[in-house]
């Protein structure tokens, strides 16, 4: 058995909930080939005697536990070694600043493993080495000027999401067989030098570049995130030239978050195979290019937090007919909302906010049947690249959404989002009986317009709603007693409308009012004792009506008692002068003062239990 086991030359045990340790089971095997470990638990360090399978081509230690030190004395006998998978482990490795490895790699993968120093030196002597993945690795200090001269085999590097600083050499465009290349999540700076034509997936957002966008990107680029960097000055013409770009197979594109100026060029309509096109945060201005409307195949248009301005285009609703997500928030874009956006049956996201839009809002509202059914699958199906030996990699598209009072970002669950936000603009008239034939709508935020009319009863049909704001409008009448039924409204804000009546009572709208008041502030009208001024106007009047009867009543006894008492006096003076009079008169004048008495009581009886029942009603509010 022990003979067998001697002539072993491949251990797969990957993903079989191995746990323990390594230590003392590898060596009787000094045949090896390939080591498959990975995906289990296994714990300890990685045992010394790894360096006698000097055979060993293949070794995939991936995703489990294990920690420690790597050094020299475990690589230094692997002389066949090409494939050390090893993410995802706790481990770190030390070797000499000259250390010259005895092996040629064909590929490195250390991601997410705390290696914390910079670049290693010994991969200068890897000439063939295709694929290096160091993401998540805590790799420091810049990028070494041989990176595109020692390693011209490469096809994919990934250093995202570490802490390089300085510049991107700019010997980097010489790397002729680089498809792959990731840089995001660093804090790297200068300007972005060209990059090799081969090119195909670029990621270099989340950094500090500046200066101008590069006269060439690639002319096979597929993939390109510039996002959140310093970058500035117009987007060259030359950009999506078909001349140029000699394959146009780019299909997502962002921009995002820089300082780019100036009009969308009119050869983005070259691009036909776009998919995603991130333009938001910047200044950008100008009206939307017809030419974009030979973009037939996007999904996401994101134009938000920029300058552009003019009416938003009829031919988006007649051309981009797979359009899923519509983000032009916080421009200048005026005139009325067409009509014809309807007919994007794909739309999950429509947001309009913060422009100056005017006019009705549309009743062809309802027609957009992507928010009124469920979606199973990922937006964007498509956006998947290939890199290295592992094939396929996933693209998560994501996009800032305002929801529930604040913006978020959604990636993974963006296909889950279903939003209509056309809130801070100028739009009049009635909100359409037909949005309620949204019944999948997640967040509905119309506030700060001039909308008017009643709350339609149909809101009530939008059982998915989490989030809805109709705030800072002139909308008036009772709030509809079915909208007690949205059970999922998480967040909701009716504030400074004319609306009156009662709140639903038992319901969520009651339940949301219980934790914040103000979501129905600045409704004079609208009575409910969740409020503290609410009905304030109301029982205001009735005290004061109550008030005015009280002196009323009393004036009226006081002022009759004065009247009585001068028609008594004029009547005593004439019986001072007639005694047969004056005996029969002071004996009706007797039974009058007994009435006067007992009217007097009644009188003092009456106030009284008016004043204390005044004061013990409970306050308003």
């Amino acid at each position: 058995m022990v003979g067998c086991m001697k002539k072993l030359i491949v251990i797969d045990f990957g993903s079989t909930n191995l746990s323990g340790s390594l230590s003392g089971w590898l060596g009787p095997f000094s045949r090896l080939l390939s080591i498959d470990l990975s995906h289990n638990s296994l714990t300890g360090s990685v045992p010394s005697n790894i360096s006698q399978l000097v055979h060993l081509n293949e070794l995939d230690i991936s995703h489990n536990f294990l920690q420690g030190v790597l050094s020299e004395e475990h690589l230094d006998n692997l002389f066949d070694l090409s494939s050390p998978v090893m993410s995802s482990n706790s481990f770190k490795i030390s070797v000499g600043a000259n250390w010259v490895p005895p092996f040629q790699l064909y590929e490195l993968e250390l991601h997410s493993c705390p290696l914390e120093s910079q670049f290693p030196r010994w991969l200068r002597t890897q000439t063939r080495v295709e694929t290096i993945d160091l993401h998540n690795t805590g790799t420091i200090g810049p990028l070494p000027d041989w990176l595109g001269t020692s390693l011209m085999s490469l096809s994919s590097l990934d250093l995202s999401n570490n802490l390089l600083t300085g510049k991107l050499p700019a010997s980097i465009v010489h790397m002729k067989s680089l498809h792959f290349l990731r840089l995001d999540s660093n804090q790297l700076e200068g300007l972005i030098p060209d990059m090799p034509r081969s090119i195909d997936v670029l990621d270099l957002s989340n950094n500090s570049f500046s200066g101008p966008l590069p006269h060439n990107l690639g002319n096979s680029l597929r993939f390109a995130f510039l996002s959140n960097n310093h970058l500035n000055g117009s987007i060259p013409s030359y950009f999506c030239n078909m001349a140029w770009l000699q394959v146009n197979f780019l299909t997502a594109l962002d921009f995002s978050n820089n300082n780019l100026e100036g009009e969308i060029p009119s050869s983005f309509g070259s691009l036909t195979s776009l998919l995603s096109l991130h333009l938001n945060k910047n200044r950008l201005s100008g009206v939307i290019p017809t030419s974009l409307s030979s973009c037939t195949q996007l999904r996401l248009l994101d134009l938000g937090e920029s300058l552009f301005k003019g009416s938003i285009p009829a031919w988006i609703g007649n051309s981009l007919k797979l359009l899923e997500m519509l983000r032009l928030r916080s421009n200048q874009f005026s005139g009325n909302i067409p009509v014809g956006l309807s007919q994007l049956q794909e739309l999950q996201v429509l947001d309009l906010a913060n422009n100056k839009l005017s006019g009705p809002l549309p009743r062809s509202i309802g027609n957009l049947t992507g928010m009124a059914s469920k979606k199973q699958e990922p937006i964007l199906p498509l956006m998947a690249f290939a890199f290295g030996s592992y094939g396929v990699a996933y693209y998560n598209e994501s996009l800032y959404i305002a929801t529930k009072g604040e913006e978020r970002i959604y990636s993974r669950i963006l296909y889950l989002m279903k939003s209509v936000d056309l809130s801070g603009n100028e739009l009049t008239g009635e909100i359409p009986i037909e949005i309620g034939a949204l019944v999948e709508l997640k967040n509905l935020n119309l506030s700060r317009n001039r909308l008017s009319g009643h709350i339609p009863e149909t809101v009530s049909r939008m059982g998915s709603l989490e989030s809805l704001d109709l705030s800072w409008n002139q909308l008036s009448g009772v709030i509809p007693q079915s909208m007690a039924s949205l059970h999922l409204l998480s967040h909701l804000n009716m504030s400074y409308n004319n609306l009156s009546g009662n709140i639903p009572p038992g319901s969520q709208l009651q339940t949301l009012g219980d934790e914040d008041p103000y979501i129905y502030a600045g409704n004079s009208d609208l009575c409910s004792p969740l409020v503290p001024e609410s009905c304030a106007g109301n029982k205001e009047k009735q005290a004061g009506h109550e008030e005015h009867t009280d002196i009323h009543d009393v004036l009226l006894y006081v002022f009759s008692g004065l009247g009585f008492g001068v028609g008594l006096a004029a009547v005593w003076w004439v019986l001072i002068f007639s005694k047969a009079v004056s005996m029969g008169y002071f004996q009706f004048v007797d039974s009058i003062c007994e009435k006067i008495s007992d009217w007097m009581i009644l009188l003092k009886i009456k106030v009284n239990v008016k004043l204390m029942g005044r004061n013990q009603s409970p306050e308003p509010g």
